[in-house]
């Protein structure tokens, strides 16, 4: 990482942070998966652990309703995370390597973060028994994002206690 630029990452870092927090006490929609990916992927720029977790991880991650009017892709290259808003009917070339699809939107919030709020313990069974997601694809690749979305926490349980 360019030492120049880890003043202005740091900033964005933590404008991000605070949307992600905002979003998280509000509703769940779409604006909370692209502001979670855009907080993942400051903090992989900032977070010398997170960009090891993703120098060689090169994958296409979906997350999407049933109905498809809410799709996000998040796509690790290079070792770096591109977060893409896609159309409902958009077609995805090359596929997803897995995909999360949820039945409504407080789903994602049960199965991206813990019950308890930021400081909880995050339980993806919860989420799958209770039939709210279906996980599709190659698994290996929804446990990497979940690792780097519990990841995630870390900075919320440093900064709080």
């Amino acid at each position: 990482m360019n030492w120049l630029l880890y003043p202005y990452w740091r900033l964005q870092h933590r404008l991000a942070r605070k949307k992600f927090v905002n979003q998280v006490q509000e509703e769940v929609t779409e604006e909370f998966l692209r502001v979670l990916l855009q907080f993942l992927r400051f903090s992989c720029y900032l977070d010398a652990y997170l960009r090891r977790s993703i120098k060689d991880f090169n994958g296409r991650i979906e997350l999407r309703s049933e109905d498809k009017d809410i799709r996000v892709l998040a796509e690790f290259k290079n070792g770096r995370l591109n977060p893409k808003e896609l159309k409902p009917d958009e077609q995805l070339v090359p596929p997803a390597n897995a995909s999360i699809v949820f039945k409504n939107p407080e789903a994602v919030k049960n199965f991206l973060l813990p019950e308890g709020g930021l400081g909880g313990r995050r339980d993806v069974l919860r989420s799958y028994l209770n039939n709210e997601i279906r996980l599709e694809g190659n698994f290996n690749y929804i446990y990497r994002f979940g690792f780097l979305a519990t990841h995630l926490q870390r900075h919320f349980q440093l900064s709080s206690g």
